[in-house]
Order: structure tokens, then C-alpha cells, then sequence
């Protein structure tokens, strides 16, 4: 009995000796590489055993990308692939470039390609137009953004498509997209006489369902609001179009008029409410609107400041629809239509 007590014993000392010194030949190796004890405590908690290897000869940079505090273990290889193509970049770029769901590793690091993954309404299709618009205009990624996924990198009018009629209500038209010159809405019904003050009160059925809600919901508050343009059909543009440019010329009429084909009241979705004037802005109306437009679908479709997006001046007055759904999100994230159907439609739709 006592010599199998004896020989169990030493079978289980020899287990134990076995044991720490295979756990311990990764640490000795490491060691020997030139790993101080808090670097080996880190390789061996942030690393699988299997990867081990790639730190015997001793490299900082290994050490820098584990340490990073974006380092996911899961893209240890990828980390160390991305790497070896751009030593010279900031390991926390390397970090967030790979990190992104993005296939991102023909592009060389940098602190703008970084900065752009991380955006909110960063599209993956645009990374080599973000890139050339930021380098040549000294754009920051945010402004970068808004500016290539509204098209508005190219010359207006430089490079156009026919709108998508499938779009419904978030149909896009402006200085890229257009309609043909016999496109006409088959549900436009005229406004009634109480709620219109112009010659043209068309309106697509739901767009004027909405716009009647909404003056309704105005008039509770002692507002007024009425339509004073809304649908146009391609000819009466052409004539408007043209005589502003009679008056003003092209390069001055582009920036407060379509040309045909090119205007969104050709969708019938959108009105000019009340006065089509810049004294409209900062009345008692216009500061209702808004407030509140988005709440009954509609959106204020050329906004003050964003003039380099949408190819327009401001204007107060027009506001357009597109359901209740996108005007919340358009207003809550301070968009254009450009920048929402570029993220929300377009990219969906690839």
C-alpha cells in the first residue's frame, strides 16, 4: 500500500513539474526576446497561444497594437497584415481602420481614413471620392462627407441621372437627377381654395392630405399657412427658368432656379408657402414651420448655410415632402435631402 502511496506521489510530482515548465517555456521564450514582465503579462492575456510565435523577435510596434485600447483580439492578424504595409502610420489609426466592417486594406493609413470610419453617414463606395475632396480642399471628414455623398464634389449639372420614379415620396431632383420633360404625378389633385393663394395648387394626393393637416395644425395656433406654388410641369419651368436668365443671367439664375427637368415642383411634393420672397424668413410663419413642418412629413428643402450641398440659396419659403418617417430623421440630424438619400435610399439600394 505504501509503495503505491510512493509511486502516485511521484507521478503527480512529475505531472506538476511537467506542467509549470510547459507553462512557463512561453514566458522564458519571450523573455529571451526581450519582453519585460508587464509586456509578457500583456502578450499572454491579449493574444492567442497560437500567435505567440509572431513576438520572438522583439517589436515595439506588437507591443503598441495590443496596448491600444481599441485592440479587439479577434483582428490580431489583420492588425499585424495592415501593419506591415504602413509602419510609418499611427498605430490607433491602424487600429480603427481595421476595425471597421469595412475591407479597408488597399487604402494606406492615415488619420483622415480613420476619422472617416468612424462617421456616422460614412459610405464605404465613396472612400476614394472622400479621400481626393478632403486632400485637395482641406475638408475635415464630417464636412467631407456631406459634400461627396451630396454628388456636390462634381460641378453641378457635370455629371447627371434620370431620377428614380420607384422612390416614391423620397424621389430625388436637383442639379444631378432630373425628370424627363412628359413626366407628370398620376394621383395630383388640386388644393382646396382655403388653403391655396397661387396658380398652381396641385399636389400629389398624399402630399396634400399632409399639407392640409399641417395648416390645420397651424391655424390652432394662429398661424396661416397657404400653398403658393406647388406642382409646375416641365414647360412652365422652362419659361420661368429662362426669363430669370433673360433678367440675370445663367451663372446668377442657377443659384435660385432650376432649369427644367431639374426642379422638384415637377414632383409634385413640394409648395412655396405664403411668400416667395426672402421677408418670408423670421416671420411668426416661418418660425412655425420650422418647429413643426417635419412633424406632418415635410422638410425645409433649401436651408441657410448648406447652399454647397443642395446647389440653392436659402430659401424659407419651400419646403417639401417626404413622409413622416424620413422628415424626422432629415431634422433630428440637421440633412439635407442629398445627404439623407445618399445614406438612407442610395446606399440601401445597392
Amino acid at each position: 500500500m505504501k509503495k503505491k502511496i510512493v509511486i502516485l506521489t511521484i507521478i503527480l510530482i512529475v505531472l506538476i513539474g511537467v506542467y509549470f515548465l510547459v507553462s512557463n517555456t512561453d514566458e522564458i521564450k519571450l523573455k529571451n526576446a526581450g519582453y519585460n514582465k508587464k509586456e509578457i503579462k500583456l502578450i499572454l492575456s491579449s493574444v492567442e497561444e497560437k500567435d505567440y510565435e509572431l513576438f520572438l523577435n522583439y517589436d515595439k510596434s506588437l507591443i503598441d497594437i495590443i496596448s491600444s485600447k481599441n485592440y479587439k483580439e479577434k483582428n490580431f492578424k489583420k492588425y499585424i497584415e495592415y501593419y506591415q504595409k504602413n509602419k510609418k502610420s499611427n498605430i490607433d489609426d491602424i487600429i480603427t481602420i481595421v476595425n471597421s466592417k469595412y475591407d479597408l486594406k488597399d487604402y494606406p493609413a492615415s488619420s483622415l481614413l480613420a476619422s472617416l470610419t468612424i462617421e456616422k453617414y460614412y459610405i464605404y463606395e465613396n472612400t476614394a471620392r472622400y479621400l481626393d475632396y478632403a486632400n485637395e480642399n482641406k475638408k475635415s471628414a464630417k464636412e467631407t462627407i456631406k459634400i461627396v455623398n451630396a454628388n456636390a464634389d462634381k460641378p453641378f449639372y457635370s455629371e447627371t441621372h434620370e431620377s428614380n420614379l420607384n422612390d416614391d415620396n423620397l424621389i430625388l431632383v436637383n442639379k444631378y437627377y432630373h425628370l424627363n420633360e412628359d413626366y407628370e404625378p398620376n394621383d395630383l389633385t388640386v388644393l382646396p381654395s382655403n388653403y391655396n393663394k397661387g396658380l398652381n395648387s396641385s399636389m400629389r394626393k398624399e402630399a396634400k392630405e399632409a399639407f392640409i393637416e399641417m395648416a390645420n395644425a397651424a391655424l390652432l395656433d394662429n398661424i396661416t399657412i397657404k400653398n403658393a406654388s406647388a406642382y409646375r410641369n416641365y414647360t412652365y419651368q422652362k419659361d420661368l427658368y429662362d426669363k430669370y436668365v433673360k433678367k440675370d443671367g445663367k451663372e446668377k439664375a442657377d443659384i435660385y432656379s432650376a432649369r427644367p427637368g431639374y426642379s422638384e415642383h415637377q414632383t409634385g411634393l413640394c409648395t412655396d408657402i405664403n411668400t416667395v420672397d426672402s421677408s418670408f424668413d423670421n416671420t411668426k410663419e416661418s418660425n412655425w414651420l420650422k418647429k413643426n413642418a417635419y412633424k406632418y412629413g415635410f422638410i425645409l428643402r433649401f436651408p441657410k448655410d448648406k447652399e454647397n450641398i443642395t446647389g440653392y440659396k436659402y430659401e424659407s419659403w419651400h419646403y417639401r415632402y417626404v413622409g413622416k418617417k424620413a422628415s424626422k430623421i432629415i431634422k433630428e440630424n440637421d440633412l439635407t435631402l442629398e445627404e439623407y438619400y445618399a445614406y438612407y435610399v442610395e446606399k440601401r439600394n445597392r
